[in-house]
């Protein structure tokens, strides 16, 4: 009896393996088809830029001690630093006197890294610097945030110190109409 039920047992788990390789085959699926269609919509798209107010540099002193400074950030990392924090606390109270300015704030990262991943690290310098600017009362309508990655370096040497003062916010400004 005890043979038999073995048996029994050891059919019935052949019978169960033979269904699940044979009834589980995958299909694989159909390739994605480009849509190759002209896009129906009239509507054109402008690019990043497109309306944006001429660049004014003698509206404000940008790099100097009285006017707007960059701010700097340790390697990869887009965390306000203390200095940071200072000097942004000293730029926005010159924005401020100012509020017929649009300010650009531009992220930059050194050469280390992707150009992707440099790109997105710029950006995210960049909204943090804004973010911070807005808690210092500097209305976000007034500021727009581009990233260049390691496309624009203040240094272009190959060490610690050419790579700290690449990773930087800029800020540019363009009078409002």
């Amino acid at each position: 009896m005890k043979h038999l039920r073995n048996g029994l047992l050891l059919a019935t788990c052949l019978v169960m393996a033979v269904a699940l390789s044979t009834g589980c085959k995958s299909k694989k699926p159909a390739p994605i088809q480009p849509d190759l269609a002209p896009p129906t919509s009239s509507t054109t798209e402008t690019t990043t830029g497109t309306g944006q107010p001429e660049l004014d540099v003698e509206s404000l002193v940008f790099g100097s001690a009285e006017g707007v400074r960059p701010i700097y950030f340790d390697y990869d990392s887009y965390t306000l630093r203390p200095d940071a924090l200072e000097t942004l606390s000293h730029n926005a109270e010159v924005l401020k006197q100012y509020a017929d300015v649009y300010v650009q704030i531009e992220g930059h990262c050194d050469e280390r890294g992707t150009q992707d991943y440099n790109l997105a690290l710029g950006e995210k310098r960049a909204l943090a610097t804004r973010d911070h600017l807005i808690r210092l009362g500097i209305s976000g309508d007034r500021m727009i945030t581009i990233s260049y990655g390691e496309e624009d370096p203040a240094d272009p040497g190959h060490s610690e110190d050419a790579w700290a003062k690449n990773r930087r916010c800029e800020f540019n400004s363009a009078k409002k109409n």
